[in-house]
């Protein structure tokens, strides 16, 4: 099944090509001639990739935020050692300052900087994520662009066959839990469909708020109406179980008054929250945690 999905993938790269072409994330043809010597990531995703492909030696410059790294501690420390190029918002100086041949940038966040990342003289590729389906597309076309195609294949098989595994152990539930996500003491979710909102799905969870498109704040009423079982929260949000209660003002919520809320550490949180190589991984543990199953990989 892997080796067929991934036929299908590659079919049209034409790896014999000296001219490497794909499609990006925002239907920008991309090409480049021979492998990028010089390689800056700009955001956290990217960089993950970059990294889980082996380009350490050829990468010149990441953003500052590798803390959001830190669920792949080698990885992490790979990165720490490189030049900083600015956190959300790139710094064009220090981008240039990297004399990169190959510039990678979120195709979401950071699409306004191509024209001047182009005028840099640079090739710039813009990796999609609105769905886990694009980020394995990314780190293909990423693998190829690079010349490091057996590695990208090699990941993404290995994210197809850990969907497939955990497919099969959700289909095994009783009942799937009613679940609300928030990453911010003002309440903000995700919809069904961003890479996040299939991550919960995949791990076996029914997003209360899978109707939303993208990203929003959600108003206290709304979280009380949906009445979840379960609610999923990041630890650094400053907020407690009590907190939800008393703070956000969701007493009455089945999810409150059982003390059904779930901390999630950083890293636990970071890895479903980035469009990189482990988010297949992310889903896992989650399912893992909040169904207190294993699952044989």
């Amino acid at each position: 099944l892997v080796t067929f999905l991934l036929g299908l993938t590659l079919v049209n790269f034409g790896y014999g090509e000296a001219t490497r072409t794909v499609t990006d994330g925002l239907d920008r043809q991309v090409s480049l001639s021979g492998n990028p010597e010089r390689v800056v990531t700009t955001d956290v995703p990217t960089t993950e990739i970059a990294l889980d492909l082996g380009l350490d030696e050829r990468l010149v410059g990441v953003p500052d935020l590798i803390k959001h790294l830190s669920y792949v501690p080698e990885l992490q420390e790979k990165a720490k050692k490189k030049k900083k190029v600015g956190k959300f918002k790139m710094s064009l100086e220090k981008v240039a300052g990297s004399s990169p041949d190959l510039i990678i940038i979120g195709a979401s966040s950071q699409k306004g900087a191509i024209k001047k990342l182009e005028e840099l003289g640079a090739t710039v590729y813009a990796a999609g994520s609105k769905s886990i389906s694009d980020v394995k597309e990314a780190i293909l076309d990423i693998g190829y662009l690079t010349g490091t195609k057996s590695r990208a294949q090699e990941i993404v098989g290995k994210m197809v066959y850990k969907e497939v595994r955990l497919k099969e152990a959700v289909r095994r539930l009783d009942a799937k839990k009613k679940v609300f996500y928030t990453f911010t003491d003002s309440m903000y979710t995700t919809g069904g469909n961003t890479f996040l909102g299939e991550a919960l799905e995949l791990a076996g969870l029914n997003n209360v708020f899978s109707g939303l498109s993208g990203y929003k704040k959600v108003a206290t009423e709304e979280i009380i109406r949906k009445n979840p079982e379960l609610i999923l929260a990041t630890k650094d949000m400053g907020l407690t179980k009590e907190g939800f209660k008393t703070r956000v003002g969701l007493k009455g919520v089945q999810a409150v008054e059982e003390g059904n809320i779930i901390f999630l550490s950083q890293g636990e949180d970071s890895m479903i929250n980035q469009a990189g190589t482990k988010i297949v991984v992310g889903a896992i543990n989650l399912f893992e945690k909040v169904y207190d199953k294993g699952l044989s990989l």
